[in-house]
């Protein structure tokens, strides 16, 4: 189960204070800091072009950076842009509540869903980042945990709205994938219960950092979903790994980052990479951002799809459900021992 203090110490009050050195319980390990960066260009795409004549072409490439980056920032994408500058605004508000009226949404002991932080325990290095966990799309998830804050008053009309148009946003992708790796476009969805499929949508805020190079915003990790679309301000600050250095994802206007979670790397038997990539803090302003985890339902089977695999290319990962899967995530801290390593097979 999910282990949370309530009330957590939380960053942006501490930096409203005054604080001007960093805590201890924020302090990376240097070894962990001081590793090299690099400036490459991540792959970028104009979801647009897949309607033109050269769509094969775009799929080909879309499917190219999933499988060497695991990540990809796309424009065109769809999801509306007077959306997704709404759904800045109410996150901007709720972060402007007073200390007293973002507690009461405090993360409960057990649950995900929440104002807090998660993967923390006694002993572990905190993230620089204060957060709210919504589920934003997908009966179970609603079901379960239908959390949305009470304040701002809108959040609930705009994050739901919000959550429709970047599911559609992902079954678009999937099917994109489904077809690169040689399949119908129905078929990775119809193996992971698309219209069963969940979305988790979280309010990052990384407030200025008096000491920025001695925090992570968040430290490196991999995603625990399907796929993950964020939107972010034009702040910089999330990087990915790439060939053993770091490389940031310089902000583009209107544009969302999509990234391949373990679930995809598990069903397509290591084709599509989960790759690391962590968040960065700065002595400036504070930075916000948007992940939305598309997430299957806790009884959905993940393992290698059988129509990748053979004698010469045998499954990877074992069979498993997504809440098995799921289970231990939250409970460990965030770091470059990835949890999909436990469910290899081929090592």
């Amino acid at each position: 189960m999910v282990e949370t203090k309530v009330p957590m110490e939380m960053v942006q009050l501490l930096v409203e204070q005054g604080m001007t050195e960093v805590p201890q319980k924020w302090v990376q390990p240097e070894s962990v800091r001081l590793q090299p960066t690099v400036k490459l260009q991540v792959p970028s795409i104009d979801l647009s072009t897949l309607e033109g004549d050269d769509k094969g072409e775009v799929k080909a490439t879309i499917a190219k950076a999933f499988e060497e980056w695991g990540f990809l920032q796309v424009t065109n994408h769809g999801v509306p842009l007077e959306l997704m500058d709404d759904v800045m605004r109410v996150m901007h508000e709720f972060f402007a509540l007073s200390p007293e009226e973002k507690e009461v949404n405090a993360i409960k002991p057990g649950d995900i869903n929440g104002y807090g932080r998660l993967f923390e325990k006694t002993g572990t290095v905190a993230n620089w980042l204060d957060r709210c966990i919504i589920s934003s799309y997908g009966e179970e998830l609603m079901r379960a945990g239908p959390w949305i804050p009470p304040k701002p008053e809108r959040t609930r009309e705009v994050v739901t709205t919000y959550g429709r148009a970047v599911v559609k946003l992902c079954i678009r992708i999937l099917e994109v994938l489904s077809e690169s790796l040689g399949l119908e476009p129905h078929v990775i969805g119809e193996r992971l219960n698309v219209h069963k499929m969940g979305l988790r949508t979280s309010f990052n805020y990384y407030p200025k950092c008096p000491q920025p190079e001695l925090v992570f915003g968040v430290m490196p990790h991999s995603d625990s979903s399907i796929f993950t679309v964020l939107q972010q301000d034009m702040t910089p600050g999330l990087e990915v790994l790439k060939d053993g250095a770091w490389v940031p994802i310089s902000p583009t206007k209107d544009a969302l980052v999509i990234n391949i979670g373990d679930q995809m790397q598990i069903v397509s038997n290591g084709t599509y990479k989960s790759v690391l990539h962590r968040a960065m803090a700065n002595n400036t302003v504070g930075r916000y951002s948007v992940p939305n985890f598309f997430l299957p339902t806790k009884a959905t089977v993940i393992e290698p799809l059988k129509e990748l695999t053979s004698e010469t290319n045998p499954p990877v990962y074992r069979s498993m459900t997504f809440e098995e899967y799921t289970k231990g995530f939250f409970d460990k801290p965030l770091s470059s021992v990835r949890h999909i390593d436990q469910y290899k097979i081929i090592k």
